[in-house]
């Protein structure tokens, strides 16, 4: 069972997508396979700001000759890497899991990872359903990036605008022209788009 990060709960540099980790954690030790070790955290405003975990298990609790890493990013969803005897050490990187939403529910989650855990091999599924709690973390995710950058946070997205940020057709981006600074407008483009865009040049 995790425990809270130290220091993060309510601190805008905080982590906004821990129900998540934590839900998936829940999951997985429900189906007997806790991960040894959880790395949750985010990239830096260079990369994003983009929320992602990493969840390990070493050789001693895999079914195969080398560990195994789930990874998984807000905006590229879940995906493995096969680890040798050693942590550092990766066999195969990079690839992706059999779920069709980047917040695929946690259950499905471990179902795919009990097989993967034990013969490390996928089965031959495909998820679509989402967690329930996807909408809270999207918002939630949003607000934190816009609050590093020194912007209000955004009203609740609807579930158009969450429909066209899980098909891949872009997201919705707010910005007050009233109280918001050019600065603070080219760093809230930079924020969602999760690339260094330069600021134009000129007036």
């Amino acid at each position: 069972m995790l425990l809270e990060p130290p220091g993060w709960a309510g601190k805008p540099e905080g982590l906004p997508h821990w129900p998540y980790v934590r839900a998936v954690d829940e999951a997985l030790a429900g189906r007997g396979i806790p991960p040894g070790s959880v790395r949750a955290s985010y990239t830096g405003r260079d990369q994003g700001l983009t929320s992602y975990m990493w969840l390990t298990w070493d050789v001693s609790r895999t079914g195969g000759s080398g560990g195994l890493r789930l990874h998984w990013t807000e905006r590229q969803g879940w995906y493995y890497a096969l680890i040798g005897m050693s942590p550092q050490d990766v066999l195969l990187y990079t690839v992706l899991l059999p779920f069709r939403r980047f917040f695929s529910r946690p259950q499905d989650v471990a179902e795919v990872a009990e097989p993967l855990v034990h013969t490390m091999r996928v089965p031959d599924v495909e998820h679509y359903a989402e967690w329930d709690g996807a909408r809270d973390v999207r918002a939630a995710a949003s607000d934190f990036r816009r609050a590093v950058f020194g912007l209000t946070p955004m009203r609740q997205p609807d579930s158009e605008s969450e429909a066209k940020a899980e098909s891949g057709e872009g997201l919705q981006l707010t910005i007050d022209t009233r109280s918001d600074t050019f600065e603070r407008a080219i760093a809230a483009v930079r924020a969602a788009y999760g690339h260094n865009i330069p600021a134009p040049v000129g007036d």
